[in-house]
């Protein structure tokens, strides 16, 4: 989230709750404001876009369909109302799809979103995010316009002083509008008659002669955009916009250029310290876009990604409005919204000698830099007052933007953002450390009216892969491999000649070795790609896990030079196995389905013959007790999962596999629990066959390992699965005693898949099934999931064997187990999916006569002619005697987690040679021992005990002679 700098810098980290009035909220005093983290949300409300059109009934209540009801039936339903009403049964956007809708419970809208997410009758659901005002307030008092004379305005004016047709919209807190630098230059909507209660010109909108004010004082819309107190939006509205060479006040960039006011604040929502808030800033961009808006001015942001958001601004780009959005006062490098989504013209601010402001928000989505510190303009009760943000630079890029709008009559709205942007005056030289994170340059007026040859190309798509040769094409991208970069690219400007585009990175693990593209001429608004010949990016063999890798396209034609920023996510700590039938994503931290719950955007859950995904969260359990529990289930809250495991090897996926057609594998251990920590480490080994009949199920192994000098007792290991079909309200979960595995499927069979779980390990079965709102005399599991509700989930035998109808959950899990000091025990479940319960049975069955084969496994005949060796050793080190370097070798008959260490006499630890999962194999690493001193010095090799193979461990002696 972004601050304000620098007055109330300290108070904003302060988390407040603040009732509102009853006028906004579904009952009295139930709606507040929220924080999590960096991000501000009203309590009692969702944002949801429903997959079909709803009907509206009295204007713009929305009927939903009876599964979503059901799912909001449990959080108190209050009512739903259509966000564009007007735009319900429009061929030309699905906004009409998007519905506010209200409820009473005290649930936390990110846990009812992701909650509601579930059904198959919605794409998606989000909190209803507030956003703040990018200014920092200062005493009024006069101030020369430096901002103007810095971009060259007066020069611009000489070319063009605005059209009047040229319509901003200040999406803000409401505008002066009577104000008499103001005044002459407010948009008036002629298609309206003033007062007569009529919507004249059918935009769904009565009486809004001059704007829409979207939350009045406390929450009932009105046609009177006016500032409700002195908050913010008159001053970006004069910087905009004010009357210029009126002999009063101030000149503004806009010149003739008219302000359309779009209030989007509510007077009764409000931060700690009093500042308003912006509660319909989306509703406002659409409203100014169909109203006429060629250029639309936000001065405000916040740390939420909306896909709500992203939607609007779809919108109204496709309808030629150009949106500028402030980058955010935080002062550092983050993501600010909406100036962060695509397509939006994104200011950062700057000083009188082009620095980049204290304040200001710099990164690699900002597209300009504009002055904003310390600007004077029109405040709200017809004075002035100056202010400093980046809301400050916004307006007057806006600005800007207008007179290039009214120069360049028939650009695009991406166009006008891309003169403005290309023209703009390179600053970096003076801001050294934050070379191109600030912006093309600082905007310049007179060059963006007067330049007619600009150029500007954009890539607008990006598309990473790492299929063959260079990776193993599974979407994942990992170390040592080579990335395929294809991107399409459009030339918004003037035609190029000669242009080239070399791709290079900034990244130390990422190495271009394949980096140039020639695209030679490109006509105006032509789209073209390389994909003939793609970027190639080498991906470093030790590149650390979920790295960002940010790559630089480097612009050139002539005189012609620019730049673009793209990213993609190297070595992730989750993927997808999908050996066969089934695809589930799996994590290096003990989760499944999901690697950002309850985002859920980090994987593809579970599937069954590529269907749809069936599993919204899934979780490896530990404990001894109700109080000792190691998990990444979600907590006892549900608004984020615990995070007990911490991964020391990230997930790789084998395919061939050393026994299966696929194998995943990772290590993590319990070192996230702190202090109540079993001392655990989990060595996961999932496998897949694609042969029937074990085509239709995953194995999943969980080898535990006791790292503690005592006996670990009474462990019981288990699984924790959150099942979606379609709309999960009609899911049932139970357990089958004669086959011992738990089951779900669907009630009405559509579909009509059975998945099935089961303990392969042992025979001491544990099984519970869980109605996920409680309904059942059960415990529910949408306020959270204790510790204790876990304990009884997996300690309790065949607890629980049925839950449904509606959403369930179960746990199947293996105990109890003892596991003795260093030894280990394994914990192995299968996943079936089929259209039948004998099917899953079946299954099951399978899996159970393969996983002992899994445990009896040593290569022999295939192996052999590979050369693989049939048990372990560790051979003599060569040379020995050494200066400085010498080889150690070992072989391993099977996968298993190794690590070879050096230590001295007295048998401190000097080096780790080798601290990781390894295949069968044979295996010679270089020990360089330059920084040691001579002497003797010991190299053991251990090899992690895994069921069926047994542990080894040896050591030898080698001496370092200098």
């Amino acid at each position: 989230m972004l601050n304000f700098f620098p007055f109330f810098r300290n108070v904003l980290g302060v988390l407040f709750v603040l009732s509102l009035l009853t006028a906004f909220s579904p009952s009295a005093g139930d709606i507040r404001v929220l924080e999590k983290g960096e991000i501000k949300y009203l309590s009692n409300m969702l944002i949801v876009k429903l997959k079909e059109t709803p009907s509206v009934y009295s204007g713009n209540f929305v009927v939903l369909p009876f599964s979503v009801k059901n799912y909001l039936s449990k959080f108190k339903l209050n009512s739903s109302e259509a966000v564009f009403p007007d735009k319900i049964n429009s061929s030309k956007t699905d906004l009409g799809k998007i519905v506010l809708v209200k409820y009473d419970s005290d649930d936390d809208p990110f846990t009812v979103a992701s909650i509601l997410s579930k059904s198959n009758e919605i794409e998606w659901a989000e909190p209803k995010f507030l956003y703040e005002l990018e200014f920092t307030p200062n005493d009024p008092s006069y101030s020369s316009q430096w901002n103007l004379s810095k971009i060259q305005a007066s020069l611009a004016w000489d070319i063009n002083k605005g059209d009047t047709n040229i319509v901003i919209g200040i999406v803000d807190t409401g505008t002066d509008w009577d104000h008499p630098d103001l005044s002459a230059n407010i948009w008036k909507n002629k298609d309206e008659v003033s007062g007569n209660g009529v919507d004249d010109d059918g935009n769904g909108f009565i009486d809004d002669i001059r704007g829409w004010d979207f939350g009045g004082l406390s929450g009932t819309p009105d046609n009177n955009p006016m500032e409700d107190r002195p908050d913010h939006g008159t001053h970006v509205s004069g910087i905009a916009s004010a009357v210029t060479n009126n002999s009063l006040g101030v000149a503004s960039i806009g010149y003739k250029c008219k302000i359309m006011p779009v209030k989007t604040s509510q007077d009764n929502i409000r931060s700690a310290t009093g500042q308003a808030l912006i509660a319909f800033g989306y509703e406002g961009i659409v409203y100014a876009s169909d109203n006429g808006a060629k250029i639309i001015n936000c001065s405000w942001g916040g740390g939420a990604y909306s896909i709500f958001g992203q939607e609007t601004i779809n919108y109204v780009t496709a309808q030629g409005s150009l949106v500028v959005a402030a980058a955010g006062n935080s002062g550092a490098q983050n993501n600010n919204y909406p100036s962060g989504y695509n397509f939006v013209l994104s200011v950062a601010s700057t000083n009188s000698d082009d620095t980049k402001s204290s304040f200001s928000t710099y990164g690699t989505t900002v597209d300009v830099s504009a002055p904003g510190n310390i600007i004077y303009s029109t405040w709200q009760n017809d004075t002035y007052a100056t202010l400093s943000g980046t809301s400050m630079a916004t307006p007057l890029t806006a600005g800007l933007a207008a007179l290039v709008a009214s120069q360049f009559p028939n650009y695009t709205a991406l166009q006008i953002g891309e003169q403005v942007r290309v023209n703009s005056d390179n600053i970096d030289g003076i801001n050294p450390s934050y070379q191109k994170l600030i912006g093309k340059g600082r905007i310049n007026a007179f060059k963006s009216l007067s330049t007619t040859n600009s150029i500007s190309v954009r890539g607008i798509d990006f598309q990473f892969d790492d299929n063959a040769p260079g990776g193993d094409g599974d979407g994942y991208f990992e170390a040592g491999e080579i990335l395929n970069l294809g991107v399409t690219f459009v030339n918004y400007l003037n035609s190029t000649s000669n242009l080239s585009i070399q791709l290079t990175s900034s990244n130390s693990y990422a190495t271009i070795t394949s980096g140039n593209f020639f695209a030679g001429s490109v006509g105006t608004l032509q789209e073209f790609n390389n994909f003939s010949s793609k970027y190639k990016i080498q991906l470093a063999a030790d590149l650390p896990q979920n790295t960002v890798i940010k790559l630089l396209l480097n612009y050139t034609d002539g005189s012609y030079s620019d730049y673009q920023w793209t990213e993609t996510l190297g070595n992730p700590t989750y993927a997808t196995q999908f050996g066969n039938d089934i695809a589930l994503t799996i994590t290096s931290k003990g989760t499944l389905a999901f690697n950002d719950y309850p985002d859920n955007m980090q994987g593809d859950g579970f599937s069954y013959l590529q269907g749809d995904n069936a599993l919204f969260e899934g979780a490896l359990i530990l404990g001894t007790s109700s109080t000792k529990i190691s998990d990444v289930a979600r907590g006892s809250t549900g608004n984020s999962q615990n995070t007990d495991f911490t991964t020391e090897e990230v997930v790789t996926l084998f395919t061939p596999g050393e026994f299966a057609d696929q194998e995943g594998t990772t290590v993590y251990n319990d070192n996230g629990a702190g202090t109540s920590k079993l001392g655990i480490r989990v060595m996961f080994h999932s496998y897949s066959f694609a042969e029937v009949p074990d085509n239709n199920y995953i194995i999943l192994r969980y080898s535990l390992i006791n790292t503690t000098a005592s006996a670990i007792s009474n462990l019981y290991a288990g699984l924790f699965f959150d099942w979606d079909f379609a709309d999960a309200n009609g899911d049932i979960t139970q357990y089958d005693y004669s086959d011992n595995y738990g089951y779900v499927f669907r009630e009405d069979g559509v579909p009509n898949t059975y998945i099935g779980t089961a303990l392969l390990s042992s025979a001491n079965y544990n099984f519970w099934a869980i109605l996920n709102d409680g309904t059942d005399t059960g415990f529910s599991i949408y306020d959270g999931f204790t510790d204790s509700e876990k304990w009884q989930t997996i300690s309790s035998g065949i607890g629980k064997d049925f839950a449904g109808t509606g959403d369930v959950s179960h746990v199947i899990s293996q105990g109890a187990i003892t596991i003795a000091a260093g030894d280990t025990v394994d914990a192995a479940f299968v996943i079936a999916a089929g259209v039948s319960k004998n099917i899953i049975a079946s299954a099951v069955q399978h899996a159970r006569d393969k996983y002992i084969e899994i445990l009896n496994f040593v290569p022999t005949s295939v192996e052999e002619e590979n050369n693989l060796p049939k048990e372990f050793s560790l051979e003599q080190n060569y040379p020995n005697p050494f200066n400085p370097t010498t080889k150690i070798s070992w072989q391993s008959p099977v996968g298993s987690h190794q690590t070879l260490k050096i230590y001295d006499l007295l048998g401190n630890e000097v080096a780790v040679l080798v601290d990781e999962f390894r295949q069968a194999g044979i295996y010679e690493v270089e020990f360089n021992a330059s920084q040691l001193s001579s002497g003797v010095y010991f190299y053991t090799l251990k090899v992690y005990p895994v069921s069926g193979a047994g542990s080894f461990i040896e050591t030898k002696k080698l001496i370092l002679i200098k």
